[in-house]
């Protein structure tokens, strides 16, 4: 399993100082059609979704297809999960074990051919709008089918479900007038498309099958990133990354390239620091302005201090999500303990010794890092993989708050507005080695804010919250209040 990671910034404009710390479809469901609102609750309800303990399949069901993971577990072996088979799929784990405060979503449904027909996903898509969330409070529970070793993108995928705000925006009705066509994307607004019909496939169908197959996603994804066309194990950091980047390109409002932006260095330091952060961020807006920006673009301030004339320079980077270390020298720590390790100071020296803009020569130097401006949408990723490490995977219990994740001490004095509070909504969780491992995603319902755990084809509901705060958790997803 590849552990090296990439950038978090937005690639564009390509000044990230962070690097170190951190392309056959089946049918797709076209957008931009009308129908009416009643339809979609209908359409809704009628999903068939039976909740009680798990069950052994029959006899009579269809043999076990098998795929291409070895011996992986779930959760710790004291929790007891019996198999469930849907659709005839085998999970890309041989042991599971299931809560005794988890109800098992047992679903049946058909082949790949089957789930793709979805011309009443067509229609109920159409008309959903901010204003009809009522619609979509008995949608969303549908498992993704595992087609090998896809249990990282089943995962991510599922956290990006349970985002309302990317949820809203994929449902929205003129979705098709806003994909960027222009020489600015490179999938031309075809993978936002798929991402799209997935989403409203999960959420809208009338189907009574609740299982939905992201084949024909993961081959459009798989043009934009050639990294994931093949059946092998990845990262689900790495490739939310890769999605977000493509979603965010294949929506960019921006559809002329700019030319060639020129800093004046010396009249920004003239500028008060906010109106200097403000600057940076408009820059970037000029190569990268989309709805998926909007929601999840954040900014850091970075400060370099001369050791020897002490001069500061600062610069501003946009970034996808955070990456926070975790202390090895502890088997349980807090979110607030791996933030401070990530905001100390840095101390640059040897190789890593920068020009100081003042003395005119390469001096030791602190690099110390701060929130300027925070997301719409928080994504943290606890550096449990490092090739540093040695050993491999750090499995510290890392405690965070499930509600009410202050950083207060985190960010910038210079940032505007109150310091946002943080609501838990999605973990994308790890269990396993280095070389192999199963990833299930914990998310709470944007709308009914219950949390559910989804293990590929199986969604499970979690009826005790604290139980989601485990070793396991790898990638967290929060909500500003």
């Amino acid at each position: 399993m590849s552990r090296q990671k990439t950038s978090p910034g937005i690639p564009l404009p390509p000044s990230s100082t962070y690097s170190s710390k951190y392309s056959t479809p089946t049918r797709s469901v076209p957008l931009g059609t009308s129908t009416n609102v009643a339809a979609i609750a209908r359409s809704i309800n009628n999903m068939s979704v039976s909740t009680g303990t798990s069950r052994t399949p029959s006899s009579t069901e269809r043999p076990l297809r098998s795929t291409r993971i070895t011996s992986l577990r779930t959760r710790s072996s004291s929790q007891d999960r019996s198999n469930v088979s849907t659709n005839g799929t085998t999970h890309d784990h041989t042991e599971q074990t299931m809560s005794p405060t988890a109800t098992v979503y047992s679903i049946s449904s058909n082949d790949e051919s089957s789930i793709s027909k979805s011309s009443s996903t067509t229609a109920a898509a159409a008309k959903i709008t901010t204003n009809s969330h009522s619609n979509l409070i008995n949608g969303g529970l549908c498992g993704l089918q595992n087609l090998g070793n896809t249990c990282f993108m089943n995962s991510v995928l599922q956290c990006l479900s349970n985002t309302k705000p990317l949820l809203l925006y994929c449902l929205e009705e003129n979705l098709d007038d806003q994909l960027n066509t222009s020489a600015t994307s490179v999938m031309k607004g075809v993978l936002m498309k798929e991402y799209a019909n997935l989403i409203r496939k999960m959420w809208l169908s009338s189907d009574k099958r609740s299982i939905v197959s992201p084949s024909s996603f993961k081959n459009t994804i798989g043009k934009f990133a050639p990294r994931f066309t093949g059946y092998s194990e990845q990262d689900s950091q790495e490739f939310l990354r890769y999605l977000l980047q493509g979603l965010s390109e294949d929506v960019n409002r921006v559809r002329i390239k700019p030319a060639a932006i020129t800093v004046d260095e010396k009249q920004e330091e003239r500028m008060r620091e906010i109106d200097r952060a403000k600057a940076s961020w408009q820059r970037c807006l000029k190569y990268e302005n989309s709805r998926l920006v909007d929601i999840f673009a954040g900014q850091l301030k970075s400060t370099l201090e001369c050791s020897f004339c002490q001069y500061q320079s600062i610069t501003f980077d946009m970034f996808w999500d955070l990456s926070i270390p975790l202390p090895r020298d502890k088997s349980s720590t807090s979110l607030q303990e791996c933030f401070q390790l990530f905001m100390n100071k840095e101390e640059l020296d040897g190789d890593e010794k920068p020009m100081c803009a003042k003395c005119k020569q390469k001096r030791r130097c602190t690099k110390q890092l701060s929130i300027q401006k925070c997301p719409e949408i928080l994504v943290l990723h606890l550096k449990r993989f490092s090739q540093s490490f040695g050993r491999g995977k750090l499995n510290n219990l890392v405690k965070f708050p499930i509600e009410n994740l202050r950083l207060n001490e985190f960010i910038s004095e210079s940032a505007e507005g109150p310091p946002p509070i943080y609501n838990l909504f999605g973990i994308s969780n790890h269990s396993g080695s280095l070389y192999t491992g199963h990833y299930v995603a914990e998310c709470k319902h944007p709308f009914t804010h219950e949390w559910h755990e989804f293990n590929d084809s199986n969604v499970h509901t979690i009826n005790d919250e604290e139980r989601i705060i485990s070793s396991n958790a790898y990638v967290l997803f929060y909500e500003r209040q």
